[in-house]
């Protein structure tokens, strides 16, 4: 995998680590909203378990292999989306909230691992 696509999937892991802590702290600071923040810190948990992979990721990884990674990974949290919407509690909210977050980063990693992996076929 060239650089510039590690350096993406490294700043997305980084991207979810750090709505991790300012959720963390919000629910510390917003006592009124603790549920809420609760909420987002264990759906972005959910998220870091699933994308486990992309810690400990692989130089050697092709464009390919990263995106069928990614594509798991985001036909799960799709999933994951469809049961939080059914469930639609007030902590569903704060988690649907954060998986809808990292969603919106992920369709966009993906597009660039398939972007690479078009530009390595040919």
């Amino acid at each position: 995998m060239n650089s510039t696509l590690q350096r993406a999937v490294t700043s997305f892991y980084n991207l979810v680590y750090e709505a991790q802590t300012f959720a963390t702290t919000m629910a510390r600071l917003d006592l009124a909203d603790q549920e809420h923040y609760a909420g987002r810190i264990e759906g972005l948990n959910w998220v870091l378990d699933r994308c486990q992979e992309l810690e400990d990721m692989d130089e050697n990884l092709t464009p390919a292999s990263l995106q069928r990674v990614l594509g798991d990974v985001k036909s799960d949290l799709d999933h994951e989306l469809s049961v939080q919407r059914r469930e639609k509690g007030r902590r569903a909210d704060g988690r649907e909230e954060a998986l809808n977050f990292v969603s919106d980063y992920l369709a966009s990693l993906i597009t660039a691992t398939e972007i690479e992996s078009a530009k390595s076929s040919v």
